[in-house]
């Protein structure tokens, strides 16, 4: 036999489970398990239908538990019945031993946590947890057969009872079910678990999300007669009218024991209300001896109600096994539903019906518990996504846990129930045939767990798991199992060839519609669903109308699933630490690091200590120097080395690289490294190092010896590079990056996973950074930026952390609190939609995107408005069939208009009833139709200026009147004050910006490909680094003119003002001129005085030269005096909204105090802004305060912080309101917020064209 042949009849053995005693001794030989990829499973019974039997122990609880940084320090007699645990620690089953204190928890994307290198394992480092407990069987167990199923354990788990080999398991997110009868007795029994992080099964675990370990699902015991009803598998047949179904129940009975007896099988169908609909029951039949048999039942059923979304109408199968003499020896009792999926013709059909799924990717995720899910929590999800019209839910990238199906069957939600497979780190393995079996299981065990569950709706092959013809067998075995349900899968490729429905995944709609919606049958019959779209992290969700603009043209687009639902932030300690420099820099410590006896402890596993970007660590000056004492631990000498202080990885650091390399990194103009031999006994000892650049040379010094010296001096230019304006070359001043410095490990991209496989395994002390150069071990902490001796810790309450830079990714946050997106996602894809046809007669469409039910159960209102004012309302109620429109009056007569209001129909419908997810009342729909034909627009207002009075010195222009002054620098051109009632309302002058802190998708090598100018070797390779790089957080304003018009007629400012956008530059000007190269804008303002306080702006925005493609935004930024922090403004919200998701926000008159307008992104990024709007109000508690209107509408956003610390700041804790104003932003043009991966559309994004916009500022007085 050759060796390929013993693989597959050795997995056999295992996957039809063995119950004789396996001869190996698995800790003694656990890489023969670990490493190997023909046995991932041992002794297991095979997969079949869940259900917990009547006679059940649930283990869950408290488990006696041993940690250990690699199998070998295990105690290896440890599931011996006699061994002495009472001083191992406690932990509660189900966990994440990283949630209780236990190792770390790792965010990975696309790498794995260890260098990859499939089919083996980390030996230096894999966290393996030795779990045991005792457990009493019941004495009316007698003569029963046995079980022990653990739902979920990460990763690999060696099972012993009563000190006896019982089975093994590899897969996190596939159950494993040991038949125990032979190893239990009566009485009390030890279970003792060995669970390993890491094995050969981990390379198809490779999903982007945290990366925890331990028993994170139920384990119960359970019994069953001898013989026993062990698998089913309901189907129904719908016939060609969708009306009556053929019912096909298929049922395995096994028996246990040898010698044979007679039984037959009962199947009993009862309606919701609990009548019998139909009820079968088998032939007698036998069985001999330890097998199966398979029993078939067939019945007509009459016109049932069928499983939908919008029906989710459910019926119980009882199933019951009887002996010859008709007893019932065990009864099961599930819940089925009756439906039918086809493809015709591209088009995706359910129960005859083609339909639109509207989905989200989820993880099983919460703050506290990992991933582990209880009911509260799945009910909580299932409700929030039910309210914002979201059914269908794409498991990501798993297998969910039992009850999550269950669940699911009874809210209405469709399933996208996904095979446990990601080799993201390694798809070549998808190729490779020793992965194969692996494959195969996974999907098998997934499909006969859930097949029953009418909520699935289909399947999917995996995610991200390479392109081979692995893919394409896990489709055919996962159809042998079920062969009504269809495939697809999440690979990056366009398709694949194994596939029933296609992707694509993240086109943007232009691409959906181009490649895809318009392909022919002849091309390709599949009809197409996007498994992931529109990622949704950090501030985003941009472009949601136009996906579904497409989605509802085409047939073949059947929808797609957001990425991704619950934000995964885990909460985390606040762990300040001090700086002993005379600045206090914020610094704190992150995940598991440590500080004992003085030293800060660093594992090596995403620990390090965070230094916020204050100031005095944004180092730009003509020297450096820095100092730190290291024990390096054995993880510091692996692979790439280990980062040990560094500002980015271009800025300056110094880092281990590999065994024997120590590197002092500096970036001039270009980026210098020195590089020196580490000393022997490197590891495990402490050194000092410091590392020193006096503008001219570096020096790197190892335990006072001077180990390198490097010259950094300038290259002279040549012509050629001056004229294509290259920034690069030395400089003789330290480069500043926008990265934070950080101790332990390199600050990138956000979502980056580490660039090292470990981060830094060390102990450090006496840390310092100078702005200046130090000969070796002569700094004083008063002289230095930063200087950290590790005295201990503060302890400042919880945030959520994003660990080692994870994408944020989430509608939700991780308390289940709904994000603002989610209320566009709502509203773009609600039941009822409604369009204006004609003002005057009051008519609208009405279109019900339903598929299966009409709108009767639910309510709807209508609401005729003058701006803020109620005219007219009523109730109507809408009777339009799924799937088609309805021409309706609404009954308003139509008011005498009055000049200057906005007139708007809004129509709301809600649920009549109380549904499982929502109360009745729950809005479900709304729609706000602007009667713009009603308009009158204001005749001209004729202000008088007469009264007004005119001050003007060499410094400033103060224009006076009643209740207001006005202030301009002749400096900067700038309006630096507002003073109404004599309270001053600005705190800093109103100043030219275009600049936002990026959001998450700024900030994120994803989508950098869809901007000209996103990578940057210094920058890193983002969207913002076009902004960075081009100086657009760094504006030069001028002015070129302030001149003051003042007479009986009119008062008058007019100003110019040129800027600067970054840098200049020397290059070409044109094909033979060079010269220095600017851009920027040139901006004129005309400010008109009157007596009223108003003031009218006209200001016009000209670009000039090469600016970027793209702007964050153009408009302008001030900061407020906190006492004016109540903000009235007419646009939309009440919620965050921006230009690209703004349709899911109504227009109206909104109220809100700044803190209020918070929006806590896990990243700190732009936020807070309120699109199209007429004005905004500034008022303080008295009422007095500003008015701020345009002649188009504009976009603001209000928020305590400056924008400096929200664009510096990495996480939650960083920020730090400001003591005495807020910051707020007026804009002409906002760039939209888009999707991590294609960015924003190219319609929301802000680009450099010229503006005229009249701006008017009214002051609101409290005296007559």
């Amino acid at each position: 036999m050759n060796i390929n042949l013993l693989k597959e009849a050795l997995l056999l053995c295992f996957v039809v489970g063995c119950t004789m005693q396996p001869k190996a001794q698995y800790l003694e030989h656990i890489y023969e398990y670990i490493e190997n990829t023909s046995v991932f499973e041992e002794n297991q019974e095979e997969a079949h239908a869940f259900y917990l039997a009547d006679q059940h122990i649930s283990l869950n609880g408290s488990w006696q538990f041993f940690y250990a940084n690699t199998p070998e320090e295990v105690p290896h007699d440890f599931y011996q019945t006699n061994f002495k645990d009472s001083k191992w620690d406690k932990i509660d089953v189900p966990s994440n031993w990283e949630m209780k204190g236990y190792g770390d928890p790792l965010f990975r994307n696309v790498a794995a946590p260890f260098k990859a290198n499939p089919p083996y394992v980390p030996r230096e480092y894999n966290p393996t947890g030795a779990y045991r407990r005792s457990f009493v069987l019941p004495s009316s167990w007698n003569d029963k057969q046995i079980f022990l199923r653990m739902e979920k354990t990460q990763s690999a788990s060696f099972v012993w009872i009563n000190g006896q080999q019982v089975g093994y398991n590899e897969g996190g997110q596939e159950a494993a079910e040991y038949d125990i009868t032979p190893f239990v007795k009566k009485g009390k029994n030890t279970i003792a678990v060995c669970v390993v992080k890491y094995s050969d099964g981990y390379y198809l675990e490779g999903q982007d999300y945290w990366r925890l370990a331990g028993i994170f699902d139920d384990v119960t015991i359970y019994a069953t007669p001898k013989t026993r009803l062990f698998d089913w598998f309901v189907t129904t047949d719908l016939d060609d009218q969708y009306r009556d179904a053929i019912l096909n129940v298929s049922v395995d009975v096994k028996r246990y024991e040898e010698g044979s007896s007679k039984y037959s099988v009962r199947a009993m169908l009862t309606d919701a209300k609990g009548s019998k609909v139909t009820e079968m029951t088998s032939d007698e039949f036998s069985i001999d001896g330890k097998s199966k048999k398979n029993v078939e039942f067939l019945s007509l059923v009459s016109n049932p109600d069928k499983w939908t979304s919008e029906t989710p109408t459910l019926y119980k199968l009882k199933l019951e096994l009887l002996s010859s003499n008709g007893q019932v020896m065990q009864e099961i009792t599930s819940n089925m539903g009756f439906k039918e999926t086809e493809i015709r013709h591209q088009t995706f059909y359910l129960n005859g019906q083609p339909i639109k799924v509207n989905a989200v990717n989820t993880h099983m995720q919460h703050p506290e518990l990992g991933h582990v899910m209880n009911e509260e929590t799945i009910r909580k999800d299932m409700e929030i996504l039910k309210q914002h019209n979201f059914n269908a839910v794409r498991i990501s990238h798993y297998p969910p846990v039992n009850k999550y199906l269950e669940l699911a069957d009874e809210y209405g939600l469709y399933i996208i129930d996904e095979t446990g497979d990601e080799a993201h780190a390694t798809e070549y393995i998808s190729h490779n045939n020793d992965f194969r079996q692996m494959y195969l299981e996974r999907v098998r065990q997934m499909v006969l767990r859930d097949r029953n569950h009418p909520s699935v709706l289909f399947w999917s092959a995996g995610n991200e798991s390479g392109e081979g013809h692995l893919i394409t067998e896990v489709v055919a075995e996962g159809k042998k199992y079920d062969p009504t349900r269809f495939f697809m899968y999440g690979g990056n490729a366009y398709a694949h060839p194994g596939e029933d429905i296609i992707g694509p995944r993240y086109p943007t709609p232009y691409e959906l519609e181009m490649n895809t919606a318009m392909v022919t049958e002849a091309e390709d019959p599949r009809p197409s669903f996007m498994d992931e779209y529109l990622s949704v992290a950090g501030n985003a969700g941009g472009g949601f109308d136009e996906y579904w603009e497409v989605i509802r043209r085409h047939p073949r687009l059947m929808g797609g699933a957001v990425w991704d639902f619950v934000n995964p932030g885990l909460t985390e300690r606040i762990r300040p630490i001090k700086d002993n420099s005379p600045y206090n820099t914020p610094v704190h410590l992150m995940s598991n690091a440590k500080i004992e006896n003085g030293v800060l402890c660093l594992s090596g596993h995403d620990q390090w200590v965070e230094v916020y970007r204050s100031k005095n660590v944004e180092l730009s000056g003509k020297a450096l120097t820095i100092s730190f004492d290291v024990k390096p631990g054995k993880l510091s000498g692996m692979y790439e080395g280990a980062p040990y202080i560094t500002k980015g990885n271009a800025q300056f650091g110094v880092v281990q690289k590999g065994s024997d390399i120590l590197q002092f990194y500096l970036h001039t103009g270009e980026k210098h490294t020195l590089d020196v031999r580490l000393p022997n006994e490197w590891i495990g000892k402490w050194h000092h190092v410091t590392a020193s650049w006096n503008g001219e040379e570096m020096k790197l010094y190892i335990d006072s010896e001077l180990k390198g010296v490097k010259q950094t001096t300038a290259k002279t230019k040549t012509l050629t590079e001056k004229r294509r304006g290259s920034q690069s070359g030395e400089r003789g001043v330290v480069s500043n990056f926008p990265y934070p410095i950080n101790i332990g490990r390199f600050a990138g991209n956000h979502a980056q996973d580490p660039q090292t496989i470990y981060t830094a395994d060390a102990q450090m002390d006496n840390v310092a950074i100078f702005d200046k150069y130090v000969p070796d071990g002569e700094g004083k902490a008063s002289e230095a930026v930063l200087y950290l001796t590790f005295d201990g810790n503060g302890d400042e309450g919880t945030f959520y952390t994003i660990g080692g830079n994870m994408r944020t990714y989430g509608c939700i946050w991780p308390d289940r609190t709904v994000q603002p997106e989610m209320l566009q996602m709502k509203w773009t894809t609600q039941p009822v939609s409604i369009r204006l046809l004609d003002a005057e007669k009051g008519t609208v469409e009405v279109t019900n995107r339903l598929h299966f039910t009409d709108l009767s159960k639910y309510t709807s209102h209508w609401i005729l408005m003058a701006d803020e004012e109620v005219l007219q309302e009523g109730d109507i109620q809408f009777d339009v069939a799924p799937q088609q429109k309805q021409v309706v009056t609404i009954p308003y007569d139509k008011p005498k208009t009055v000049p200057g209001k906005e007139y708007r129909l809004m129509i709301t419908s809600s649920l009549k009833n109380s549904e499982l997810w929502a109360k009745a009342g729950h809005q479900v729909a709304w729609d706000q139709l602007e009667l713009t034909s009603w308009y009158q627009h204001l005749p001209a207002i004729k202000y008088t200026s007469s009264n007004v009075n005119a001050e003007e010195t060499a410094s400033h222009i103060k224009i006076r009147g009643k209740g207001f002054c006005y202030t301009i620098s002749r400096e900067t051109g700038n309006l630096e004050q507002i003073e109404v009632e004599g309270k001053s309302i600005l705190k800093e002058p109103v100043t030219f910006s275009l600049w936002r802190a990026p959001i998450a998708n700024e900030f994120d090598a994803w989508n950098a490909f869809r901007v000209n100018g996103g990578y940057s070797a210094e920058y890193g390779n983002m969207v913002s680094t076009l902004f960075y790089s081009r100086g657009v957080n760094q504006l030069s304003i001028r002015p070129s003119q302030v001149e003051l018009i003042h007479n009986r007629n009119e008062t008058t400012v007019k100003v110019c003002q040129l800027v600067q956008v970054g840098a200049s530059t020397y290059g070409a000007l044109d094909l033979y001129i060079s010269g220095v190269q600017l851009a920027g804008f040139v901006l004129e303002y005309t400010y008109s005085f009157y007596d009223d306080g108003t003031v009218e702006i006209h200001n016009q925005v000209s670009p000039q030269g090469r600016l970027p493609e793209v702007l964050p935004r153009i408009g302008f930024s001030t900061s407020v005096m906190n006492n004016f922090d109540s903000i009235t403004w007419y646009g939309r919200g009440p919620e965050e909204n921006y230009p690209d998701r703004k349709t899911g926000y109504p227009i109206g008159v909104w109220t809100k105090r700044v803190a209020d307008m918070y929006e806590p992104y896990l990243l700190p990024q732009d936020h807070a802004l309120r699109t199209d709007n007429r004005y905004v109000k500034l008022l303080d508690n008295t009422g007095c305060g500003v008015q701020i209107s345009m002649n188009e509408h504009f976009n603001f956003n209000a928020y305590q912080f400056s924008t400096d610390n929200l664009t510096k700041s990495q996480f939650t804790y960083q920020l730090q309101p400001q003591e005495d104003c807020y910051t707020l932003n007026i804009d002409y043009s906002t760039t939209g917020v888009g999707c991590t991966c294609v960015y924003v559309l190219d319609e929301y994004r802000v680009k450099p064209t010229p503006y005229d916009r009249k701006i008017v500022i009214k002051p609101l007085m409290t005296s007559k």
